[in-house]
């Protein structure tokens, strides 16, 4: 049966505190760690044994009725072409074969999606195609059943300061020039010493009683909470005192187990677990910051931030930009060498699960999406964290998507030809609208798509893995 209820009580709830600016809503990054609330009691993080794919092959009979999802379209072709920008790009191809999908395969199946979403007349038809043309997967889920829980994260807009006074006082901060990690899958080699030889990096508790960030400052924000939020999403629009806005975002990590705040003021019964909120957790930090502060302290992990160019952000996982309702993030850690990892970049998928939406109801939520992402806290094949977009709408939207759902994967048929393809991939790009810097040949070139010149990125540098 479906689920539909009114969400106007838990909207008046942070009504009050986003009119005053003080709610830290949460952000879309390279690697974000989803909303600091944290994972369902029960275990949905059920690890893979190693060399294992996140994905099962389904029979055209088991393929799920996607007919609702191909009547919303908005934002979808945008999604895609930056699926498309990625993939062109030459140094996309060490990430495949990923599992039995290789380069190729992924680039004709965004191509042919494409195409698809354009011309197709009906629903039915369009279910017709797909069954005729593609090939589904499932993800296998935390349970070898399918399922999947489903989280939500979005952009915080936050004031702050580039330097420390009285009114801001709480700092995040940027990479420190010892962590070093995988230039290709991000992964945390550690801490680089003296002698040359890496050591695990340090916890956010040694970090901070050690005062070894003394220095890195970044940005400087009202509160404890505000500034950690921000940390752990990876990414943040930031209000300066001046009228100036900055945005920052996802810059590294300390490669330490990352644990919900509101799951550990749950398991010390400072919060019901039926009243978990963002709301319920600002309210408690106000009457407890002492307290707040020791779990947050508890958390070993520890995000690194940098300032972006408006144009490049909020920037996934990928290197492009994530849409609302149509990026996903997924675990993105390698199972295989050289660089299989449980779910592949790029791909389309089908999300059908429950989810708010902007009338403040829950209901049905039946989208094609794009894997554009990847969550620090978004473990294994039982985990996807859905970018909702920015601002107040968005941030309630994300702290309220705590669902069951089912996710889906869609691949060309090996050997199919991607429909209306007259000339090279790297023309249809063009024709499509994808900014030119998509096809460039130089892998681990910085970019730069206008908006003020500073450059996004290597490749090297942002692509999946980054935690």
């Amino acid at each position: 049966m479906t689920k539909c209820t009114h969400l106007g009580r838990f909207v008046r709830m942070v009504g009050g505190l986003l009119a005053a600016c003080v709610i830290a809503t949460l952000g879309a990054c390279s690697t974000h760690n989803n909303t600091i609330i944290g994972a369902p009691h029960y275990n949905v993080d059920h690890a893979l044994p190693l060399g294992e794919w996140g994905l099962r092959k389904l029979s055209p009979s088991e393929y799920p009725n996607m007919e609702a999802a191909f009547m919303n379209k908005q934002g979808l072709i945008r999604a895609i072409d930056r699926s498309l920008k990625f993939i062109s790009s030459p140094s996309s191809e060490k990430f495949f074969p990923d599992g039995p999908i290789t380069h190729q395969q992924m680039l004709n199946s965004l191509l042919d999606f494409r195409y698809m979403v354009q011309t197709v007349s009906s629903p039915q038809q369009f279910q017709q195609m797909i069954v005729k043309r593609y090939d589904v997967y499932t993800a296998r889920g935390y349970d070898n059943k399918g399922s999947v829980w489903f989280t939500g994260y979005y952009t915080p807009i936050l004031k702050g300061s580039l330097t420390e006074t009285s009114e801001f006082h709480y700092p995040v901060y940027k990479r420190p020039a010892d962590l070093v990690s995988n230039p290709i899958t991000g992964a945390v080699l550690g801490q680089k010493l003296p002698n040359g030889q890496f050591q695990k990096y340090p916890t956010r508790k040694q970090l901070m009683q050690g005062h070894l960030l003394q220095g890195d400052e970044l940005v400087w924000f009202k509160s404890e909470l505000d500034a950690y939020i921000a940390e752990v999403q990876g990414s943040a629009k930031v209000q300066l005192p001046s009228g100036e806005e900055i945005t920052i975002g996802y810059a590294g990590d300390n490669g330490r187990t990352y644990s919900g705040l509101g799951e550990a003021l749950v398991n010390a019964g400072k919060i019901r677990r039926r009243q978990l909120s963002l709301p319920a957790i600002i309210s408690y930090a106000r009457q407890h910051p002492n307290t707040v502060h020791q779990y947050i302290l508890d958390n070993n992990f520890m995000a690194f931030l940098k300032k972006y160019n408006p144009s490049h952000w909020p920037l996934g996982s990928l290197g492009v930009k994530v849409t609302a309702h149509r990026s996903l993030a997924t675990d993105k850690h390698i199972t295989a060498p050289p660089y299989q990892s449980i779910f592949p970049r790029a791909a389309v998928t089908f999300v059908s699960t429950i989810a708010p939406t902007t009338s403040g109801t829950i209901g049905p939520f039946q989208q094609f999406m794009l894997d554009q992402d990847t969550g620090g806290a978004i473990r294994a094949a039982g985990r996807a964290d859905i970018y909702m977009g920015i601002g107040p709408v968005a941030a309630v939207q994300a702290d309220y998507e705590l669902n069951k759902g089912r996710l889906y994967y869609l691949f060309l048929k090996p050997g199919l030809t991607p429909m209306g393809q007259s000339g090279s991939y790297t023309e249809s790009l063009g024709n499509a609208g994808t900014p030119a810097s998509a096809t460039s040949a130089n892998p681990s070139a910085s970019h730069s798509q206008g908006g003020g010149g500073q450059n996004v990125p290597a490749n090297s540098q942002i692509f999946p893995g980054a935690k």
